[in-house]
């Protein structure tokens, strides 16, 4: 934890204030001379969100996106650009498109970038596709946003780091990159961690080390797992975004807006000091100071979240929370060692018992705790299963993929992996019985399954046709948690 600790803290020494890269600058001038040798180009639909529009220059590159339907080339608009790890380029697009509608921002996100990619390739992917938005579209320079899921939310954070010229970044279930070099130009950092995901303790160490520097930032926690934080979550960025470019004198203040972000904190505040809850209630003036600074008069707030911070209960609490994440981070270690030790009796118990808490509690604070590891070691033995698949080492696999099953027996993934198993023995039957479990499950992405060669030979087969019929005809699956 001290060496993620001290990365992030290299990486985050020069933030303060906002600024533009001359590279980027430079960029965005090509990008604009451009935009008058493309009037042969069809213009985009507003208001309603356009699932894939090829690049201009790399028809390899494919993005969706969303323009509020009062979009027009009058103005210069602000834009966010998303990066989902799995590469579901319409997922954050669709979930965010009525905030985005609402705030008045033009959101895209793009299909080529990915978990498992090296960054130079992702960095690549971004720069083509953010490229191609600035030669299509009214864009505000000043007001160009990064966000991203999990994986995504490094990729979010490397763009706005090594590139320049990006105002902010939203980074959701991820942080900023542990070997992240020094920023070209600062911004401002908001995330989102779901109160059972695994990667809560981190960005809230992250949280409490960035408190130490100038960098504008927030974190927001909400009751969920290792996903995109739902839209009423969300939105909470937007109103952010806002605050932060009316601050930096890129959006003209509004001060009916700003009363009404000091009221709600305000009203959260008393919910929480009717409660008796200290710790919630500091945080909440603690979030309205980050929120408003500079844009209202926070003395008297300041002097509230410094009397709480003097207080004695305050801090027990953090002493105690401190406590509890050393003996999770401790738990979660203790389990990186053990994995590839213990056998399918140690395993069985060990998940056994945490299953069993479950069923009696999932919403005190050892309850999410258990929660959290679930989560880590879904995803640790997911990798571990997916790692000796492609090694070819089927033994390994098998044993991985059967403890996935237990460890997150909702998750599809454990049936798509079975049915790539199925296949190394040429068990058609036995794959296309797993893929149907899966897609019960909600697995939904066609293209996935049609480019995986280990299904090739399943193409001519009416049952793989139907199959692909049956996916096509589920709605999208907005909340990917995997």
């Amino acid at each position: 934890m001290r060496y993620y600790l001290c990365l992030l803290i290299s990486s985050c020494i020069l933030f303060g204030c906002h600024g533009k890269s001359s590279s980027t600058n430079g960029d965005t001038k090509a990008a604009n001379s451009s935009r008058h040798n493309l009037s042969s180009l069809k213009p985009l639909k507003t208001g309603v969100v356009i699932d894939s529009v090829i690049c201009i220059e790399d028809s390899s590159q494919i993005y969706s996106i969303y323009l509020p339907s009062k979009y027009d080339t009058t103005k210069n608009w602000p834009i966010i650009y998303f990066f989902d790890p799995h590469g579901c380029g319409n997922l954050p697009v669709k979930l965010y498109k009525d905030l985005a509608e609402k705030y008045g921002f033009i959101i895209a996100g793009t299909y080529n970038s990915k978990n498992g990619m090296q960054f130079d390739a992702a960095s690549q992917a971004a720069q083509v596709f953010m490229k191609d938005t600035w030669m299509r579209l009214s864009e505000d320079n000043n007001r160009l946003y990064t966000s991203g899921f999990s994986g995504g939310a490094s990729v979010a954070s490397l763009v706005a780091i090594t590139n320049g010229g990006i105002a902010g970044v939203v980074a959701c279930g991820g942080g900023l990159p542990d070997n992240a070099p020094q920023p070209k130009n600062p911004f401002s950092f908001i995330s989102f961690v779901g109160d059972k995901d695994f990667h809560l303790m981190p960005l809230h160490q992250m949280d409490k080390m960035l408190d130490s520097t100038s960098m504008s930032h927030q974190l927001i926690v909400f009751n969920g797992k290792h996903q995109w934080p739902p839209a009423l979550v969300y939105e909470q960025a937007f109103q952010w975004l806002d605050m932060d470019a009316m601050r930096m004198k890129t959006l003209a203040k509004n001060d009916s807006i700003i009363k009404s972000i000091r009221e709600k904190f305000l009203n959260e505040a008393e919910e929480w000091h009717k409660k008796r809850n200290i710790a919630q209630e500091y945080f909440t003036y603690k979030k309205m100071l980050n929120y408003l600074r500079d844009l209202d008069d926070m003395g008297k707030i300041a002097a509230k979240v410094q009397d709480f911070e003097n207080s004695e209960v305050l801090e027990k609490y953090l002493k105690d929370e401190e406590t509890f994440e050393a003996e999770e981070a401790q738990e979660i270690l203790e389990f990186r060692v053990q994995m590839p030790k213990m056998d399918k009796a140690w395993w069985d118990t060990k998940i056994a018992t945490m299953q069993k808490m479950l069923k009696r509690d999932t919403s005190s604070p050892a309850a999410l705790q258990t929660q959290r590891i679930l989560g880590y070691l879904s995803l640790s033995i997911y990798m571990t299963a997916s790692r000796a698949l492609n090694q070819r080492n089927y033994s390994a696999a098998t044993y991985f993929n059967d403890l996935y099953a237990k460890v997150d027996p909702t998750n599809p993934e454990h049936c798509y992996i079975s049915a790539n198993m199925a296949m190394t023995s040429n068990n058609s039957t036995k794959a296309l019985t797993d893929l149907k479990e899966a897609v019960k499950l909600g697995f939904v992405d066609s293209k996935r399954l049609e480019q995986d060669s280990y299904f090739t030979s399943l193409h001519n087969s009416s049952e793989y046709k139907q199959l692909l019929k049956e996916m096509a005809a589920k709605p999208d699956k907005i909340d990917l948690t995997q």
